[in-house]
């Protein structure tokens, strides 16, 4: 449990960290290059420390699909921010962890008991609660030639798009997770380091041609930001590999998604100053409750 705590809290100032950058007016997609390579630079340091290096061929693909799915979650949620508002598209994120869960239980045999079972369901009825945090503004699609200053914008998007991208979202974003706990259970564990490096080597590949093409390059702070967010994320996913290790992925998945936006909350509120909806208190003591279902045992 020690390793998904400290999932949640990496993950947790993962997101807390992007939102104050996004606050300051910094740009996203520089960051989003500084985090990664930053990630992938820790993780293949850490590679070459192993005393021995060996790698298995599901190790290398794994790594390099999680690594594409990564890039494409995080270029998906900017665009499902857009088009259905930050509400919709966090929930879905958070909700696809029922990917992970089903195939835990249609692959792995990790068979739920009636307390499971009751905090999954509690799990799923929380999530969208909590996401109610703030009253967003609708967003809609806008293309924009980030290599023209005050290039035109086009407000407009095709119906029925929104409804595309967040489903898309709510796959890659599962498929992901999936990833990981294939890895978890099928991959030897001394190569996670060769696994994060390879997925975080993509994802810094893939935000590199990005940069390169919009012309946008980072600035000193967007490089503190990303370095910050950097650490978190590469710890976070390195604590969430280690504590799958320990626990089935009914629990672990589960935990780290609400458990990650009840901390998240918890900040806000010590420390931010932000004041919750009723829909967040209740969606909050549902999660508590999920949270104590899942971990008792038949």
């Amino acid at each position: 449990m020690l390793f998904l705590a400290l999932n949640i809290v990496l993950l947790s100032g993962f997101g807390l960290i992007l939102k104050h950058a996004k606050n300051n007016q910094q740009r996203l997609n520089p960051i989003g290059f500084i985090n990664y390579l930053t990630a992938f630079f820790l993780s293949t340091w850490a590679l070459s420390q192993a005393p021995d290096f060996a790698f298995s061929k599901l190790t290398v693909a794994l790594g390099l699909t999680n690594g594409i799915t990564y890039a494409l979650g995080f270029k998906l949620f900017t665009v499902g921010i857009r088009l259905s508002g930050i509400v919709v598209t966090a929930a879905l994120v958070r909700l696809s962890i029922v990917i992970p869960v089903l195939a835990a239980m249609l692959f792995w045999q990790e068979i739920p008991n009636l307390w499971q079972v009751l905090g999954l369901l509690f799990t799923f009825g929380a999530i969208p609660l909590l996401s109610r945090r703030e009253k967003e503004p609708t967003y809609t699609l806008r293309t924009v030639d980030t290599r023209t200053p005050n290039a035109h914008q086009h407000p407009h998007s095709p119906q029925g798009l929104g409804v595309v991208v967040v489903l898309t979202i709510l796959c890659v974003t599962g498929i992901s997770r999936l990833t990981m706990k294939a890895f978890n259970e099928m991959c030897p564990a001394d190569e996670k380091s060769l696994y994060m490096s390879l997925l975080f080597g993509v994802t810094a590949i893939v935000y590199l041609g990005v940069c390169i093409y919009q012309r946008t390059w980072p600035n000193w702070w967007e490089v503190f930001y990303g370095v910050l967010i950097g650490v978190c994320n590469l710890g976070g996913s390195w604590a969430l590999l280690v504590a799958l290790d320990q626990v089935s992925a009914l629990i672990a998945f589960p935990m780290s998604s609400s458990g990650g936006v009840l901390f998240t909350m918890f900040v806000g509120m010590v420390f931010l100053g932000e004041r919750l909806s009723r829909m967040s208190l209740v969606g909050a003591l549902i999660a508590t409750v999920a949270l104590i279902f899942i971990n008792l045992k038949g």
